[in-house]
């Protein structure tokens, strides 16, 4: 169906030929017409620009060619989207069901905010658990992630990724959203399966610490100091069970 609102899909990619092709399905069968669909491989040589090149005819705009990782990627696309929303469907990652993008634009049309957010599937083993955002944001945390997120075109070309923060631009970008007053609505809509299954202890540990740069350069006060003693006791107990 067409809708009110068009929505940008942007798609991530880099050396990953036995994921891709199952995302770009994925993104292609959603029912909701008013849709343009974005991909930014990042110059693989494993074969997935060919795969990409398959679809070339219904895709709004591709590239493969070298960048500075996946939030370059991003911030690409960014620059491409002509649509109203903007959602990120990384290589590996699938939308929930074919229905998707019609059930968030009824709730963009009636619910007055600039973030859009859902809920995830997540996949470890071949086992699929459902991850809600059980709780609202608050400028300490951010209960979903960007597979489920739908923000604003015009914002994010505002303020595109940070490339600073090589694992946790997606979370500066929406917590610098929610200290500017811009309006979180969650939804219930399961929005995306995400496969979890290749992040590491060791990449945990990464994301903390990067989070932790975050922080540092967003927050102020008591709010800092409170925020820094969780995120350093997290990064300890994980490097402690790491050895163990």
């Amino acid at each position: 169906m067409a809708g009110k609102y068009t929505f940008s899909v942007v798609t991530v990619s880099f050396n990953c030929a036995g994921l891709i092709a199952k995302t770009i399905e994925s993104v292609l069968r959603q029912d909701y017409a008013s849709l343009e669909y974005i991909v930014i491989d990042g110059g693989s040589t494993d074969g997935t620009a060919e795969i990409i090149r398959e679809y070339q005819d219904r895709l709004a705009y591709w590239c493969s060619e070298p960048d500075g990782g996946i939030y370059q990627g991003m911030n690409k696309g960014i620059q491409q989207a002509q649509g109203d929303w903007i959602i990120f469907m990384n290589a590996g990652d699938t939308f929930a069901d074919d229905h998707v993008l019609t059930q968030i634009a009824s709730y963009a049309d009636k619910e007055r905010c600039d973030i859009l957010y859902g809920d995830i599937f997540t996949t470890k083993d071949e086992e699929l658990r459902l991850k809600t955002a059980s709780a609202p944001c608050n400028k300490q945390r951010m209960y979903f992630c960007h597979q489920a997120a739908f923000a604003k075109t015009s914002i994010l070309r505002k303020m595109p990724f940070d490339t600073r923060f090589r694992m946790s631009a997606d979370f500066h970008f929406f917590k610098r959203c929610y200290l500017m007053g811009y309006r979180f609505r969650h939804v219930p809509v399961t929005v995306a399966v995400y496969d979890s299954h290749g992040v590491s202890h060791t990449q945990r540990i990464k994301g903390l610490q990067d989070n932790i740069r975050v922080v540092k350069a967003l927050d102020k006060g008591w709010d800092r100091i409170k925020f820094l003693c969780k995120l350093y006791y997290v990064v300890c107990w994980l490097k402690i069970t790491k050895r163990s």
